[in-house]
């Protein structure tokens, strides 16, 4: 059975069989694979038309190559457990030490919202969003070295405030 050009028999054994291979995840391997027949679909490269099992193979290695990196923004709870059993048994913080915490955070925020605005969404995107620098320059129209001093600058502020906040101590 055919469509579009793809055998549905090759494409539901031999692709995705790759794709599980490749994943080790039934259900992430056939999510792989459905994206992969809608970006066929609405690919208008000329391509596709030439060699339809190839240019399909082309788009699940780059689906594939895109979900890692999704994943790999991740971490599971149960590696974070495995790799930090002693919170489990760690007695319960005292208000005194949550305070503090608070505190802290609260200053944090304070030195982040003094940043300017793009220094700001930057350092956020680096730090917390885990964008990579070239990402960033790309994304925000901007070349790699401005991203590069808007995140030092942020780090240097933090640094500074930390050591501001040891010194008060």
């Amino acid at each position: 059975m055919h469509w579009c050009g793809i055998n549905l028999q090759w494409a539901y054994t031999d692709l995705l069989g790759y794709i599980r291979f490749k994943v080790a995840c039934p259900h992430v391997a056939k999510d792989i694979l459905h994206d992969a027949f809608i970006r066929y679909t609405v690919s208008t490269s000329l391509n596709k038309g030439q060699e339809p099992h190839a240019y399909m193979r082309s788009i699940a290695k780059n689906l594939i190559v895109d979900s890692y990196h999704h994943q790999q923004r991740f971490i599971s709870l149960e590696a974070e457990i495995g790799l930090n059993r002693e919170w489990l048994d760690a007695p319960a913080l005292s208000v005194e030490h949550l305070n503090d915490i608070k505190q802290r955070l609260e200053m944090i925020q304070q030195i982040l919202e003094q940043l300017p605005p793009r220094c700001r969404q930057v350092f956020w995107m680096y730090r917390v969003e885990g964008y990579t620098q070239p990402e960033i320059a790309a994304s925000l129209g901007i070349s790699k070295n401005m991203v590069e001093r808007h995140v030092m600058r942020a780090i240097l502020d933090l640094t500074s405030a930390r050591e501001l906040m040891l010194v008060e101590m």
